[in-house]
């Protein structure tokens, strides 16, 4: 797998303006990884954008996942998996072709 960029920032607010501009870089997202110490959002060729220290319990991990599109319990997401280092969630379709050139 290959790092395509690491976010540094600290606000919902960024989160969201990294992740759409990364989106622009990377094919379409196929899962977050959430891990004890990071956060991992992969596209279907295995580029992934990381998020350092957002991991379960942390603020920005539901925008994170709010915003790669993953499909996650809103009750239960900040609980780690029992026995388990990292936990997976899904991504889906999220927006139509040419969602972004629409004025």
């Amino acid at each position: 797998m290959s790092v395509a960029a690491t976010f540094a920032g600290g606000t919902p607010e960024e989160v969201v303006a990294f992740l759409a501009e990364q989106r622009q870089r990377l094919k379409p997202l196929r899962r977050v990884v959430v891990a004890l110490d990071q956060t991992r959002v992969v596209d279907v060729n295995r580029s992934e954008v990381v998020f350092p220290a957002v991991t379960f319990g942390h603020p920005l991990l539901e925008t994170v996942l709010r915003e790669a599109g993953a499909s996650y319990d809103p009750a239960n997401f900040n609980t780690p998996p029992t026995g388990q280092q990292t936990r997976e969630f899904g991504c889906t379709a999220r927006y139509p072709w040419a969602h972004d050139r629409i004025l």
